[in-house]
């Protein structure tokens, strides 16, 4: 009975700590980067969703990969959808980060930063939504997204 409730208790800590990944935290931070007038925040997020989206989009057409937990897929977005690779919640946990680094420049919060990602990939592990490759991949594609990105700003 104390591991049920232990196990169950793991799963929604993973299952929140994904969430941190998702797009509609991406989204809500976006938003709150318009609500602060951070206009520079915003387009250099808003840039680097959509150029996560086109490079995961890309790569998952022509390296299809199931779920290690697999999902039913009758269409061509549901196929994109249970694909695995790469982790779009680790690529863009990884972009957001760096961001954050850079914009608040605080060494504390920068380590509580790289915490989350790495927390965020490895819930996404444990959930069985990708493998290891899948999201060290997406952790490379953030990370390179977003020097990409500064160069170009």
């Amino acid at each position: 009975m104390i591991s049920n409730i232990v196990g169950r208790q793991k799963n929604d800590l993973m299952r929140d700590l994904s969430s941190f990944g998702s797009l509609l935290f991406y989204i809500l931070v976006m938003i709150l980067s318009l609500l602060l007038q951070n206009y520079s925040l915003f387009y250099r997020l808003l840039i680097g969703l959509v150029i996560i989206y086109i490079i995961t989009i890309i790569l998952r057409i022509i390296f299809f990969k199931e779920r290690p937990m697999k999902l039913k897929h009758e269409s061509f977005i549901e196929k994109l959808d249970a694909a695995s690779f790469p982790s779009l919640h680790a690529t863009r946990s990884a972009f957001m980060c760096l961001i954050f680094i850079n914009y608040f420049n605080n060494a504390i919060l920068s380590m509580l930063m790289f915490l989350l990602v790495i927390s965020i990939a490895y819930s996404r592990i444990y959930l069985k939504k990708h493998d290891i490759r899948d999201v060290v991949a997406g952790l490379i594609i953030g990370i390179i997204i977003y020097f990409g990105i500064n160069l170009i700003l």
